[in-house]
């Protein structure tokens, strides 16, 4: 098990390290998604992961079953994007009798810190792929693709009750795609020469073309307002993983810093 960690905890490094080569390219994108998040989208994440954690602790606590994952298996408790995180720690040395743990405190600031960078492109391209398309599909509809961004989430080695629980966040940011979509924002111009349109997203483009005028000049580009429900949900999607990775972040500093006698 230690060698299929230690395995999982390198792919981890090589697949981020390939991601942080697009996410430097479209860095622009970074900015102008990290200039958008205010107060409200803080606070408001912070209470979307209220209501995840709870859901999920709910789901661990009344349904039987809700704690398998493929984590378990191999003996991971943190999703794998931690997973390096949990391997360099369960390998450290000794902490020191007194004073901060140093080295284990640099370590790990140097894998999460870095790790924020790749947050924006992350979280547009789920977006892209789980949200756009949606502005008119029903509530079932809106349900089945929120369940499924979710369930995606098992391939991150989380329990069922997470992956679960990460589809309520799924579905807000469906709301927050649709309100984007319906009032007519436009895109900065970074996310709409970014935007890749899906198979789904293309169908729903054709369709408002055909059933809508050419005098409505606010849908005359469906695809402008595809992708200002995209970043618009982006936005919020990146200050939700954002204060994940803060989150963690802060445990293990304040791990660091503790007194140790």
């Amino acid at each position: 098990m230690a060698l299929i960690r230690l395995a999982i905890a390198g792919w981890i490094l090589v697949t981020l390290a390939r991601v942080a080569r697009l996410a430097w390219r479209e860095r622009a994108l970074a900015v102008t998604v990290w200039r958008s998040i205010g107060a409200r989208h803080v606070l408001g994440a912070i209470g979307l992961l209220a209501v995840v954690g709870a859901v999920a602790t709910s789901l661990l606590a009344l349904v039987p079953g809700m704690d398998l994952g493929l984590g378990r298996l191999v003996g991971l408790t943190t999703n794998a994007v931690f997973a390096p995180v949990e391997e360099g720690l369960s390998r450290a040395g000794p902490p020191p009798a007194s004073g901060p743990d140093w080295p284990m405190i640099l370590g790990v600031s140097a894998f999460l810190l870095p790790l924020l960078f790749l947050l924006p492109w992350l979280a547009f391209v789920e977006e892209e792929v789980f949200r756009a398309g949606l502005e008119g599909a029903g509530a079932l509809r809106v349900a089945v693709a929120s369940l499924v961004f979710g369930l995606v989430h098992l391939v991150m080695l989380v329990p069922l009750a997470a992956a679960l629980a990460v589809g309520v966040a799924g579905a807000f940011y469906a709301r927050v795609y649709r309100r984007a979509h319906t009032a007519g924002q436009r895109a900065p111009e970074v996310a709409r020469l970014v935007f890749r349109p899906t198979r789904r997203a293309r169908r729903a483009a054709a369709g408002a073309r055909r059933w809508v005028g050419p005098e409505d000049a606010v849908d005359r580009e469906p695809e402008e307002r595809q992708a200002a429900g995209v970043f618009a949900a982006t936005v919020w999607h990146t200050a939700f993983n954002t204060v994940v990775v803060l989150l963690v972040w802060a445990s293990v500093v304040v791990s660091g810093f503790a007194d140790r006698g």
